[in-house]
């Protein structure tokens, strides 16, 4: 059987449904804002991920916000389905809100859905969360549950655009992903090679979307939720994870393929990150990206750090003698919270943002620097691992 609960709640705030039984295994909360045209079909994926993790048993939560179309209903309607197979049967609850202006944002629906999905689970269950116009892979459910179960906190999924919809695409746009995504998938590497991290070890593609994030109950609250920022809060949520110590993994094995619509519900999320491909110019390049000395430089002190620490060294020498002028926690507060004091106050790990040109003109070089720290033989493997990409 399933459940449909719809609430409404036009003031703003929390939707006015009564609190669930911590009865589920794991939620996977949608945040979903006019997204009629998709959401049976993120649900239709959603519940066969489901099914192939059972016998454990998990819930949907759909957090229909500020629609003005019949996001709600669609989904109400797909859930009530008397036709659906038991293999997809999974308990769907339906929640209808109206977010204040202030919050009627990606990152405060995002948090709104994940806190209503962590009152259903008990203090070892686990948050998934994915987008409205993204279908998760059959294997979602237990390769996340897979991963968290060998010691991560936070698991980021890979997410590989929808082919058709890709391959319609202006050429400018999918010259300029494919630049990105390449220097992406070789930086994640790099990284991997010079700072091997245990909980995260490569293959591990780098990657922060909400479209595929699952944490436990636990983490979520020790940090407090994932923060309520107007963009980019998955990749807040994964610095706050890091910043409390906490492992995150960036599992290949989790996937999911989301639309590269060039007009999205979320100001400054894909769709508009996407749709500046279409206007010529020197535009800048993912925030996180930065240049080959940048990165070596910063992997390589972090390596250092964590040696140390896992040592029982005091790293403040070490990290005086490399320009660094801050105050630290004390070491027993572990590598997250020292490593993320050092990036907050180091002189010389101020971000730079790069531009298309600058990633353009450094590519080569960084694709050479991960070969030659390549160990022998696994140059097919490496390329193997992101050849979805289009």
């Amino acid at each position: 059987m399933r459940g449909v609960q719809d609430g409404e709640d036009a003031d703003g705030g929390a939707s006015s449904v009564p609190p669930r039984r911590q009865d589920a295994a794991y939620v996977i909360a949608i945040p979903a804002r006019d997204e009629a045209a998709r959401i049976t079909g993120c649900l239709e994926a959603c519940a066969q991920a489901a099914s192939r993790a059972w016998p454990v048993r998990g819930r949907i939560l759909v957090l229909a916000n500020n629609s003005v179309d019949d996001t709600a209903a669609r989904a109400m309607s797909w859930a009530a389905r008397p036709d659906l197979p038991m293999a997809s049967d999974i308990p769907v609850d339906v929640v209808s809100c109206r977010l204040p202006r202030d919050l009627a944002h990606a990152g405060a629906a995002r948090r709104q859905a994940l806190d209503l999905a962590r009152a259903m689970v008990g203090e070892d269950g686990v948050l998934l969360t994915t987008d409205a116009d993204t279908r998760p892979d059959p294997d979602w459910v237990r390769a996340n549950l897979a991963a968290l179960g060998k010691g991560a906190a936070l698991v980021c999924g890979r997410l590989v655009f929808d082919p058709a919809e890709f391959n319609r695409l202006p050429p400018a746009i999918t010259a300029r992903y494919r630049l990105q995504a390449r220097w992406r998938r070789h930086a994640a590497e790099l990284v991997a090679r010079l700072d091997p991290d245990p909980h995260d070890p490569w293959p591990s593609h780098g990657e922060v979307g909400g479209a595929s994030l699952a944490v436990t109950a636990r983490a979520w609250d020790r940090v407090g939720g994932l923060p309520a920022v107007s963009h980019a809060e998955d990749r807040a949520f994964a610095r706050r994870i890091r910043a409390h110590g906490l492992p995150v993994r960036h599992d290949p094995a989790v996937r999911v393929v989301t639309s590269c619509r060039l007009t999205g519900r979320a100001a400054g999320g894909l769709a508009d990150t996407l749709a500046a491909g279409l206007v010529a110019g020197d535009h800048p390049a993912d925030e996180d990206f930065e240049p080959l000395g940048m990165l070596w430089l910063r992997a390589t002190l972090r390596a250092r750090v964590r040696r140390l620490l896992a040592a029982d060294i005091d790293p403040a020498p070490l990290l005086r003698w490399s320009g660094f002028e801050g105050r630290l926690p004390d070491r027993a507060a572990g590598f997250g919270p020292v490593w993320a004091a050092v990036e907050a106050q180091h002189p010389h790990l101020a971000r730079r943002r790069m531009r298309l040109s600058d990633v353009a003109a450094g590519l080569p070089r960084l694709v050479a620097a991960c070969r030659a720290l390549r160990p022998e033989g696994d140059e097919e493997h490496a390329d193997r691992l992101f050849q979805e990409m289009p």
